[in-house]
């Protein structure tokens, strides 16, 4: 299935370490645009003007879950979701604002089978957004990326798929080291979880 980004929302704002090196900012920065997370209304309806099953990262490069993006435009983007489900299409919403996600889920929105919600875990210190992912009704993932630092032990009970995001973009990629893949790796392993493929999500966000 093709892999494309949904620019639902374009722009963002550094939250934690993993994002010093996002490219989408260093792209921004070298054309000189404005960085603030904007709402794209233009590029809403794009899933179901194609007819191919895509699937679709949603707000590649940002974060629908910002706070500066209202919760009305995040259930009009959830409801293209689902009119997008006859066409096969599938989306992948990762955010690292856990608790906004959990919040907003919780109280707004259904996630349809054809969404799959994911949090951007990038070392062990974050580990706590999986736990408010575990709190939402949906499919769930977690991209262990850009991984910059030990996850260490982690309850991955609910999650569907996961992985390790090394960094291999930005000015000064940070080095993974292979300890630390190897050990998320074995935990999804022995936790029964399945391992996302090479590439399956773009860049951990």
């Amino acid at each position: 299935m093709k892999i494309v980004p949904w620019e639902v929302v374009i722009g963002c704002e550094r939250i934690s370490p993993g994002c010093d090196n996002c490219p989408t900012y260093w792209e921004f920065k070298k054309e000189g645009w404005d960085y603030h997370p904007s709402a794209q209304l233009i590029n809403l309806r794009e899933p179901l003007r194609k007819d191919e099953p895509t699937c679709f990262i949603v707000a590649s490069g940002s974060d629908l879950f910002h706070e500066s993006i209202s919760t009305e435009f995040i259930q009009t983007v959830f409801e293209i979701i689902k009119d997008a489900e006859p066409f096969g299409h599938q989306f992948e919403v990762v955010t690292k604002r856990a608790e906004r996600m959990e919040m907003v889920s919780n109280r707004f929105l259904e996630w349809p089978d054809n969404a799959i919600a994911g949090v951007a875990v990038e070392e062990g210190r974050y580990n706590w957004r999986i736990d408010c992912l575990r709190n939402i009704k949906a499919r769930r993932m977690v991209s262990f990326g850009p991984l910059t630092g030990k996850i260490g032990k982690v309850d991955l009970q609910g999650i569907e798929v996961a992985g390790p995001v090394p960094e291999t973009w930005g000015p000064n990629p940070r080095h993974a080291k292979q300890e630390w893949i190897d050990e998320i790796e074995l935990q999804c392993k022995q936790q029964g979880v399945r391992l996302f493929e090479e590439n399956w999500i773009a860049g951990g966000r």
